[in-house]
């Protein structure tokens, strides 16, 4: 049987209105979007309200469901690089909080806030690490399914509690700030801008 070619692989038309086959690309746009800790916030809030904290109604739901296609892209495309072999980052301790190791180009970055709050050591000097160990835990087709209970529970007070709520949130998270080091320190181009470059000011 033969296995249809996917166009769109990692479901980016629906937010970007373009196929992006790059998967550190995806990564790119994902970020240009906005940043780590407006995701990592998100997350919290949306796994906490999915968990049986009532409807959130902290942004409105169009929104919501726009980040939430923006994460199913990056859930995507961390799937594809998560067997990357790459040199893990020596990185000393006095340098440990240096911030080109964490912190993005754009003008707003906040070096604070840009920080890992859930990596492991290990993990911070190899964040693909991270990647292997989210799908260790469960499969892709798993995750999106998990992904879109959590967004739906969030937003729905007729649904039941997500399973495993803390452990949810904490992969979430740890997937996001892996990929957000990848971009930091790998990715240099935002489709045709260079990341340094003037017009890229978020």
């Amino acid at each position: 049987m033969k296995t249809k070619h996917h166009k769109d692989p990692f479901t980016t038309q629906c937010w970007l209105c373009e196929c992006i086959t790059d998967p550190y690309q995806v990564i790119a746009h994902f970020f240009a979007e906005a940043h780590v800790h407006h995701f990592r916030r998100l997350i919290k809030k949306l796994v906490s309200h999915a968990s049986g904290a009532g409807i959130y109604k902290g942004h409105p739901p169009g929104d919501i469901l726009l980040d939430s296609k923006l994460i199913r892209s990056l859930i995507q495309a961390t799937h594809a690089l998560r067997h990357k072999k790459h040199r893990s980052v020596t990185i000393k301790k006095e340098e440990l909080f240096h911030k080109k190791y964490y912190c993005s180009h754009y003008v707003s970055a906040d070096a604070w806030k840009e920080f890992p709050r859930c990596l492991s050591e290990k993990e911070y000097s190899d964040p693909y690490r991270a990647f292997q160990r989210f799908f260790d835990y469960q499969s892709l087709n798993d995750w999106l399914q998990c992904w879109e209970q959590v967004v739906e529970n969030a937003l729905n007070s007729d649904t039941t509690a997500i399973a495993a709520p803390l452990t949810v949130c904490t992969h979430l998270i740890k997937l996001v700030e892996a990929a957000h080091l990848v971009d930091v320190r790998e990715v240099t181009h935002v489709g045709e801008c260079v990341k340094n470059g003037r017009s890229l000011s978020l």
